[in-house]
């Protein structure tokens, strides 16, 4: 035991404390050696600093909202189930605004917070749908609405003609935490 524990602190821990932080030599490297502290996305609206970093060594960083499958098998954990589990997730709900909505998708073997540096999100890339141009079916597919939330939405339709985010706001038809889920979704 004794031995095995000077083994581990010869290959591991005293390297660390010789060597300068680029060698790449160790199993264990810190993150602050890996890692940028932003990434700034040029869109349409201006200048984006998103807080994420992006990795020096591979240059991985794929944008959840553009990515097919091939770029996000290249992501450590990710397989071809869980890279089209995530694309049909962002087709249903036009596209990702937030990291934490990979949570949604329950990957049992695949950890969303440690590999959140490989992402980044473009929220100019999500797809807004008009609510009053959809039929039934269309807006329940979407997957932050069950089917009493489209029942109270259709019903809201009938009675006040056009339908809009706004007025779903304004007449209080969903409940907020439910307004505030669909909000980036629908015009």
């Amino acid at each position: 035991m004794v031995v095995l524990l000077f083994l581990i602190m010869v290959l591991l821990i005293f390297p660390r404390q010789f060597l300068p932080d680029d060698s790449g030599l160790f199993l264990l490297p810190v993150a602050a050696e890996i890692f940028h502290d932003s990434l700034i996305l040029h869109t349409d609206s201006g200048q984006q600093v998103i807080p994420i970093r992006q990795n020096k060594k591979s240059g991985l960083l794929v944008e959840l909202n553009t990515a097919d499958s091939m770029a996000l098998l290249k992501v450590r954990g990710i397989g071809p189930y869980y890279a089209s589990k995530i694309i049909r997730y962002r087709e249903r709900l036009g596209g990702y605004y937030s990291l934490k909505q990979l949570k949604e998708l329950k990957m049992a073997y695949f950890d969303v917070d440690s590999a959140s540096s490989f992402f980044c999100v473009d929220t100019t890339r999500i797809v807004k749908r008009d609510l009053d141009s959809l039929d039934f079916k269309a807006v329940l597919r979407h997957p932050y609405l069950e089917y009493e939330d489209v029942k109270m939405i259709f019903k809201a339709k009938q009675q006040y003609g056009n339908l809009s985010y706004r007025l779903l706001e304004a007449k209080g038809v969903l409940p907020g935490y439910r307004l505030k889920k669909i909000k980036p979704y629908f015009k």
